[in-house]
């Protein structure tokens, strides 16, 4: 099935038992926005999963401005969430999916692929008409049992090994100028791994919020799927992690199901100074 999800699908199955919504909106540099926002307002029976505080590990010397959580420490969140491995997850947020998508590949990452992602999130789903809430769910806690999987992950030293390596193709999902390093808003060094080419993640979504077509996905993608096409591998990474995995979600959605994410991605690879830097265009 599409990852993706219509308000109106969610809309018509938002009550249903094995069914458990996710909000994860979240805004960098005001940690508190999203949980405030749930509070004041969310979908009907969705609980909220914070970006730093449940779905990252505590920032360390390497890993990134998110980092992983283990996998046993995110199981046990889940399951409190009321995720079980039986259970369908639909999530959503605000930022055009990027959060919501975090929680997508995580989930997958653990071997559970009932998963998906609200399109257009929460404000068009209230523009729309659609029922919210300030009210929380009781929660039943799940078992949830993770069956981890290693191949859609990529660490520093596979990334340090794909360097020069023409069977491996790295993506940065970062805007343009992040790329090309001539601005760098969030890290403490500008530019991109060698040999990147960059595919910024909010182009996989149209002007009002809404997931590209598959032929638009594929024109949009298309050095990633030839490569893939080709049988060569691909490293996804953004800055931190999170804004690559639309990126991951939307090649998915074509079909291409091992493609890895670089989850410590910029922000991890600038942790270790003897690690390449690259400025400028493709």
């Amino acid at each position: 099935m599409n990852p993706i999800v219509s308000k109106q699908w969610l809309l018509a199955r938002q009550y249903e038992p094995d069914l458990v919504i996710v909000d994860c909106r979240f805004e960098l540099g005001r940690p508190e926005a999203g949980s405030t926002a749930y509070d004041a307002a969310h979908i009907p029976g969705a609980v909220y999963l914070d970006l730093e505080q449940d779905l990252s590990a505590p920032v360390t010397e390497h890993g990134g401005r998110h980092p992983l959580p283990a996998p046993d420490v995110l199981a046990a969140r889940f399951a409190r969430a009321g995720i079980g491995n039986a259970t369908r997850v639909v999530a959503y947020d605000d930022q055009g999916g990027m959060y919501a998508s975090r929680l997508w590949w995580l989930l997958r990452w653990l071997g559970h692929d009932d998963v998906y992602v609200m399109e257009e999130g929460f404000a068009a789903w209230q523009a729309g008409g659609y029922p919210v809430t300030a009210e929380r769910r009781t929660v039943v806690p799940a078992a949830f049992t993770p069956s981890l999987r290693p191949q859609l992950l990529a660490g520093v030293e596979d990334v340090r090994r794909a360097l020069g390596d023409p069977g491996v193709l790295l993506v940065d999902s970062r805007a343009a100028d992040r790329y090309a390093g001539l601005q760098e808003p969030l890290d403490i060094k500008a530019g991109h791994i060698p040999g990147a080419i960059n595919r910024f993640w909010k182009q996989v979504q149209g002007d009002n919020g809404s997931w590209k077509s598959e032929g638009e996905l594929h024109e949009q993608l298309a050095p990633v799927i030839t490569a893939l096409d080709e049988g060569r591998e691909a490293i996804v990474y953004c800055g931190s992690g999170v804004s690559a995995c639309p990126n991951v979600l939307a090649l998915h959605r074509l079909g291409y199901t091992q493609v890895k994410l670089y989850a410590g991605s910029w922000s991890d690879w600038i942790s270790y100074p003897e690690n390449p830097i690259e400025t400028g265009g493709e």
